[in-house]
């Protein structure tokens, strides 16, 4: 399965980030129009979760650096998605951007 790795440095805390990336998954519509199907589980306490679902797959974790943190975020894909990659890696670089500036 081809993977997307997208890291986005915030200057919000961990606890604010991983809140915030929280909230983008399991409710923005853009995300949700790519995999209707998305269900979402997250660890607050290791600030790390995972959305699944029919068109991908993607673990997200949030650290600590300096003031600020860092957003990661690996999708997998099933290789008859491999065409989209860019448009996947795209809409969610978008909504990092949006959701934990």
């Amino acid at each position: 399965m081809p993977k997307v790795t997208i890291d986005h440095k915030s200057t919000l805390s961990p606890q604010d980030a991983f809140a915030k990336i929280k909230t983008f998954f399991e409710s923005d519509q853009d995300i949700r129009r790519l995999d209707p199907n998305l269900t979402c589980s997250f660890v607050e306490a290791q600030l790390r979760g995972k959305a699944t679902g029919k068109q991908f797959k993607a673990d997200i974790s949030v650290s600590g650096v300096g003031a600020g943190s860092l957003v990661n975020v690996v999708v997998d894909l099933p290789l008859l998605l491999t065409p989209l990659k860019g448009k996947i890696q795209e809409t969610i670089q978008k909504k990092l951007s949006k959701y934990v500036t």
